[in-house]
C-alpha cells in the first residue's frame, strides 16, 4: 500500500495548508472536492507556494451522498477528513449544517474502515468543547468537555461540529477502533489566507482592517496558528500514541482588542481603521440582531476562556506558536491579496 492520504474538501483553506505539507513531506494526496470547477483554482494556489504536484490527484466526491467514497478510500492508507461547513453568517435553523457536518463524517470514516485505513485524522474544533449553559467565569475547558447542542447557546455551527465529532467518537469505538482516530481542536485559526476564497477567519481580519467594527466585542478566543494545525495533522498520521486523543492545538487566548492591536502594530496604515476599544455587551447584543456574524459571539461575551494544551504538546513533540505571528502573516496576506 502506498503513503496515500485520502484529503476531503481540499479546496478548502485548512486542507489547502494541510496538502502543500502532505505533499513536501512526500505523501501522494487524493483531494475531494464537492464541484470540479473548484481543482483549477486549488492547484494554482498549490503550485504558487511551490508544492510538488505530481503525486496529487482529485476526485469529485459530495458529503451528502454514499456515491464514490468507498472507492475513492480503497487504495489509501490513511484519511485527513477536513471538510466542513463554517459559514460567517448563522442560521436560524440550528441543525442545518448538521448532514453535511455529521451525516458527511461518517460517509468519510464508513469508507476508511471499510478500506481499512491505518489511521483516519478528522478536524474538529475547540467549538465541540466550551459551550455549556452555567458556567464559571474565567472558564476551563479540556480534552473531556463537551458543548452542549440542547442550549440556545449553541448555533448552527457549534452544533454541526460538537454532532459530527461525538458521532465519529461513537462509530470508531462500536467498530472497535476508537485508537485509530484523531481529532484535532484548533480554536480561532489565523495565518496566511494563500487566495481570495472566503474563509471564515480571515474574514473577520478583512472586516476588522476595512473599519467595520467601530469597537472590538468583548469575546476571547483561543488562537491557532495555521502552521501548529497542519503540523498537528501531518504528525498525526504516524504518532502512535496520538490515537484515540481530542488534541487542543493553540497558544494564547486572546481578546479581539488584543488581535487589533497586534494587526495595527503589523500594519501601522490600517491603525486609524482598527478598533482600540471594547464595545459594550449590550451594544454587540443590539448588533447581532443585525448583523449574524457578531451572533456567533454573544453567548461568550465577557466571559474569560482559558485551557492547557500543554498535553497535545507534548503528545505531538513540538510547541505551539505564540498568538502574534499568525495574526501578523493572516492580516499581511489580506493586505497582500487586495481583500482589505
Amino acid at each position: 500500500m502506498s503513503e496515500k492520504v485520502l484529503l476531503t474538501g481540499i479546496s478548502g483553506w485548512i486542507a489547502k495548508h494541510v496538502a502543500i505539507e502532505l505533499l513536501n513531506s512526500g505523501y501522494e494526496v487524493l483531494g475531494t472536492v464537492r464541484n470540479k470547477d473548484l481543482i483549477e483554482q486549488t492547484k494554482q494556489t498549490l503550485a504558487y507556494q511551490k508544492a510538488p504536484l505530481d503525486k496529487l490527484s482529485f476526485v469529485e466526491l459530495d458529503l451528502l451522498h454514499d456515491a464514490g467514497w468507498d472507492e475513492a478510500a480503497r487504495d489509501c492508507k490513511y484519511i485527513m477528513h477536513v471538510a466542513s461547513p463554517f459559514p460567517l453568517k448563522t442560521s436560524r435553523n440550528r441543525e442545518s449544517l448538521v448532514p453535511a457536518a455529521k451525516d458527511g463524517t461518517l460517509r468519510v470514516l464508513n469508507a476508511g474502515v471499510n478500506a481499512g485505513v491505518d489511521k483516519i485524522v478528522l478536524t474538529s474544533s475547540i467549538v465541540a468543547m466550551f459551550r455549556k449553559p452555567n458556567r464559571t467565569n474565567p472558564y476551563t475547558f479540556g480534552e473531556n468537555d463537551w458543548s452542549d447542542v440542547n442550549w440556545s447557546g449553541c448555533n448552527d455551527y457549534f452544533v454541526s461540529k460538537t454532532k459530527a465529532e461525538r458521532a465519529a467518537w461513537d462509530f470508531m469505538e462500536s467498530k472497535g477502533l476508537k485508537d485509530k482516530l484523531t481529532c484535532i481542536c484548533p480554536g480561532a485559526v489565523f495565518g496566511d489566507a494563500l487566495d481570495k476564497k472566503e474563509k471564515t477567519s480571515i474574514s473577520y481580519i478583512k472586516l476588522f482592517l476595512q473599519g467595520k467594527y467601530p469597537g472590538a466585542p468583548n469575546f476571547g478566543v483561543l488562537v491557532s496558528d495555521i502552521k501548529d494545525i497542519v503540523k498537528a495533522h501531518v504528525l498525526s498520521l504516524t504518532k502512535p500514541n496520538v490515537g484515540g486523543r481530542r488534541l487542543i492545538v493553540g497558544s494564547e487566548v486572546k481578546k479581539m482588542v488584543e488581535i487589533s492591536k497586534i494587526m495595527a502594530e503589523a500594519l501601522p496604515e490600517y491603525a486609524k481603521k482598527l478598533p482600540k476599544k471594547e464595545l459594550p455587551n449590550f451594544l454587540v447584543k443590539i448588533i447581532s440582531h443585525l448583523d449574524t456574524s457578531a451572533k456567533m459571539m454573544v453567548p461568550d461575551l465577557g466571559i474569560q476562556m482559558q485551557t492547557d494544551p500543554s498535553y497535545a504538546e507534548d503528545l505531538l513533540g513540538f510547541k505551539f506558536k505564540p498568538a502574534k505571528g499568525c495574526v501578523e502573516d493572516a492580516a499581511r496576506s489580506v493586505v497582500r491579496l487586495g481583500l482589505a
